[in-house]
């Protein structure tokens, strides 16, 4: 699916955190938003998904203004599995919520996608380990085969390693489902690594756009600023 944004302004009370977002989303790419904490990132997405309205501009999903929100999908930063399912019962949730109970042939196969053993299909998120979890979560996100995944920060929390296995299973995933991917991050590592056209949000506006690779060529001040770890000066 291709999604075209143009001139989204998106504000709460008084105050505008999108400004004049303008940008193209192409099928079956892969797609980063990057930026500080605060800058309007999750709003974007969210605002994508449909989860939130927008107050002016255009959101474009394969030329048309309305969809089908089933077709989308979301990784969630710090995977939100519910503590009192079991991990087969959180990948299958859609379907356990509406008491189907033929998904265990389907949980088996997409642990297996993304590397999982069959062995903690009945243990609950608390017995197994925090990459794990991470696993588990974007299993769930593919679980109804989505058109478009929305992932957010899917490398918070995990240690250098794990990190760059998340990274290398991402592009796996995307790659071979063919899915459209919009990952929002403050990880410039994984950005050139699982990232095709980035997009650098600063203060609600896009300050820098271009080619995964060439994020560390950027000539934009703010974003070197951003890439370096710096603070950025109001």
């Amino acid at each position: 699916m291709k999604i075209e944004v143009k001139n989204l302004k998106k504000k709460f009370s008084e105050e505008f955190v999108l400004k004049d977002i303008s940008l193209t989303i192409e099928k079956n790419k892969s797609t980063i938003i990057l930026g500080q904490s605060g800058c309007g990132k999750s709003v974007l997405i969210k605002t994508i998904y449909k989860l939130f309205n927008f107050d002016s501009g255009s959101i474009l999903y394969d030329g048309k203004s309305e969809v089908d929100i089933d077709k989308f999908s979301m990784l969630f930063q710090y995977g939100a599995l519910f503590d009192s399912l079991k991990i087969s019962e959180n990948i299958a949730f859609t379907d356990f919520i509406n008491n189907k109970t033929n998904f265990e042939k389907k949980v088996i196969s997409l642990m297996n996608d993304v590397g999982l053993d069959k062995s903690i299909f009945n243990k609950f998120p608390s017995e197994i380990s925090g990459g794990m979890k991470k696993r588990v979560a974007l299993a769930r996100a593919l679980y109804k085969n989505p058109k478009v995944i929305f992932l957010d920060e899917p490398t918070t929390g995990l240690d250098p390693i794990n990190s760059d296995k998340i990274n290398e299973l991402i592009l796996k995933v995307i790659t071979n489902r063919k899915i459209t991917a919009v990952t929002i991050t403050h990880d410039i590592k994984s950005a050139i690594k699982t990232g095709d056209h980035y997009y650098f949000i600063y203060k609600g506006i896009i300050q820098d756009m271009g080619d995964c690779k060439k994020i560390l060529k950027t000539k934009n001040k703010v974003f070197k600023s951003f890439i370096k770890g710096a603070d950025i000066k109001q």
